[in-house]
């Protein structure tokens, strides 16, 4: 039994040591972009990341990096660019911590 508890929390922590941001690369043409009302949580799918539906979360604590990062999409959309997004994976939210546009 002491054998057992052994293994499964060894099994813990190597989930949790899994945890770690997540490079996503990607021309996001097919993504899928919204941003709830209310508590103003932008929602982003299809992105091919590890969460549910390829979906990665903004923070609703700040706007102007949300106008940021819904401008960002759109002209990498429109040009066809590549976007550089890291996000959190260590929840189910898959928060985003970093965007960018791609240096060509």
């Amino acid at each position: 039994m002491k054998k057992l508890m052994l293994l499964g929390f060894a099994l813990c922590l190597s989930s949790l040591a899994n945890a770690a941001i997540v490079t996503i690369t990607a021309v996001p043409t097919g993504w899928r972009m919204a941003n709830y009302m209310g508590d103003g949580a932008l929602l982003v799918r299809n992105t091919g990341s590890t969460c549910a539906t390829g979906k990665i979360t903004m923070p609703t604590n700040n706007e102007a990096q949300r106008n940021r990062f819904w401008a960002l999409i759109l002209a990498a959309k429109a040009t066809s660019s590549t976007v550089v997004i890291e996000y959190d994976d260590s929840t189910t939210l898959c928060t985003i911590v970093s965007f960018s546009m791609k240096e060509s």
